[in-house]
This record gives structure tokens, C-alpha cells and sequence, in this order.
């Protein structure tokens, strides 16, 4: 944390929607007044990025490698 302590917060799994698209992600259980923050990795799951000129999420280019 900014200030140099600990939290400590339950982890789990969840099936998460996003623009029409579902995927199994990582997750970290919050408390109630704890802010919702979607993750990188939760954006990649779904094969989402963040378009930083518009700020928006926008369709990933999958490269098939």
C-alpha cells in the first residue's frame, strides 16, 4: 500500500461478462467501501485492451503465434 502497510483479502475465481465476452478470471474479494478495479490480466482473459486515446476498452488484435 501507499503508506507502507499490509491487507490481507480472500482470493478466489469468477466468470466475469464484459462487452458480450465471459471469461474465468482471478479475483480478489474487497470490502464493501474497497473500489472495483478490473485488472490487466482480467482484460486479457477477455481479449480486451484500454484504448488510451479514447479511454475506452476496445477488442484486442489476437496474434496467433
Amino acid at each position: 500500500m501507499a503508506f507502507g502497510g499490509y491487507v490481507e483479502r480472500d482470493v478466489g475465481g469468477a466468470i466475469i461478462e464484459v462487452m458480450g465476452r465471459r471469461g474465468a478470471v482471478t479475483v480478489i474479494f474487497g470490502e464493501e467501501e474497497d473500489v472495483n478495479v478490473l485488472g490487466v490480466t482480467a482484460l486479457e482473459a477477455l481479449g480486451l485492451e484500454i484504448d488510451v486515446v479514447s479511454g475506452t476498452l476496445k477488442e484486442t488484435e489476437q496474434l496467433l503465434l
